[in-house]
């Protein structure tokens, strides 16, 4: 019922404004740059409804996804090292630079979900660092549990959102909101605790690096 709610609010406000617009060129009385521009608002509206049904189709088919899921034993190392290696070549050219402090850690999961929590938060990262900067994937083993940061070098973003962020829908993009639905980290939440781990907007404590600061916790196979 709460996602059924949350979708529509998201929804109504592009239609809404889909529906001025129209109204507006029906009556045709505005000059011909003010229909340049609405004819642009609404192109923005559609792209914003296009994907919103995307990544809501994503969102509930990871749900049923999650429940038939296959979990299997892996050694998240080498599932880190072939995983950076799809980032070699970026528009950007930032370096993803992966710092491990141990040589295995066995865990129980599965790949393809892990690999869609990473490329969510790795695609964030590239999209608010600057040119020719680097991320950080900073792997290490705390007793029964294996931990992942992920930090990078822009802007960052305020430890009072750090619950927000994690919110269906919240987006901190005014200016491309057309582009992203704000479901993203709710997936990867969703995602990681069906793995019986979690994730957390961080403190920042890699020097060199002063933007966002996501920590993953999986446990460790027994």
């Amino acid at each position: 019922e709460s996602f059924s709610a949350d979708v529509s609010h998201e929804l109504k406000n592009p239609l809404a404004s889909l529906k001025n617009s129209n109204e507006l060129l029906i009556d045709n009385k505005i000059d011909e740059d003010s229909k340049k521009l609405l004819l642009q608002n609404m192109q923005r509206d559609i792209d914003r409804i296009n994907t919103l049904i995307s990544d809501i189709s994503s969102y509930t088919l990871t749900q049923v996804e999650i429940a038939d899921e296959l979990f299997y034993d892996f050694d998240l190392i080498s599932f880190l090292n072939d995983f950076i290696k799809s980032y070699s070549f970026n528009s950007k050219n930032i370096d993803i630079k992966l710092e491990c402090k141990s040589s295995e850690s066995i865990i129980h999961a599965n790949k393809d979900k892990l690999a869609q929590v990473l490329i969510n938060l790795i695609d964030n990262s590239l999209s608010y660092s600057p040119k020719n900067s680097t991320i950080l994937i900073h792997h290490k083993n705390l007793q029964n549990r294996t931990l992942l940061y992920i930090v990078d070098q822009g802007a960052g973003i305020s430890f009072n959102l750090k619950e927000k962020i994690f919110e269906r829908f919240y987006t901190d993009r005014p200016d491309n909101q057309n582009k992203h639905s704000g479901l993203g980290l709710s997936i990867a939440k969703k995602i990681l605790e069906s793995f019986s781990g979690s994730i957390e907007l961080s403190v920042n404590e890699f020097k060199y690096y002063s933007g966002a600061c996501f920590k993953i916790t999986l446990p460790l196979k027994e």
